[in-house]
């Protein structure tokens, strides 16, 4: 009894996290930076995302380690299955881009702009400018390689969720 009723907190704080992490990642990318970069004028747009980011990464870094801490406990509880195991894998491969993003890329990227005195009087050929749109090339890669993830982390846990 007490094993049901502990599976269905668990799976409960794993699906709260999950849609959360996924959630943010939507609401950033799609909403909220186009928003931002559209009202406010580049630089002043730079300066509320930058502001954003670290928050919005240990958001995703706490969110998924609840995902993965929880999806361990349920593979012990309740059996493992492929599809868990293929589900903490892909939920390992979330965190690692995240903690990378939050922990090397991102201060490279604060590193480069503090040398910068700004992006829009900078020459394309510049290698500030280079460097900058490299690193936040890769930036965006990450974070869509993150959001594809979550969505198929959604579409496994699909299967393995009874009702």
């Amino acid at each position: 009894m007490w094993e049901a009723m502990l599976t269905v907190i668990l799976r409960f704080v794993y699906l709260l996290s999950l849609a959360l992490w996924i959630g943010s990642i939507v609401f950033f990318s799609f909403l909220a930076a186009p928003s931002i970069f559209r009202v406010l004028p580049r630089e002043e747009a730079g300066k509320v995302v930058t502001a954003i980011f670290p928050k919005y990464y240990w958001e995703g870094i706490i969110c998924g380690g609840v995902c993965l801490a929880t999806s361990l406990v349920l593979g012990v509880l309740n059996r493992w299955s492929v599809l868990l195991l293929v589900r903490v894998v892909l939920l390992g491969l979330m965190l690692v881009a995240t903690l990378y993003a939050v922990v090397s890329l991102q201060p490279k990227i604060q590193t480069v702009k503090a040398h910068m005195a700004s992006v829009e009087g900078l020459s394309p050929t510049d290698p500030l400018h280079v460097e900058f749109g490299r690193l936040h090339r890769r930036s965006v890669g990450i974070n869509s390689a993150v959001l594809l993830l979550g969505i198929v982390v959604v579409f496994v846990t699909a299967f393995t969720m009874k009702i």
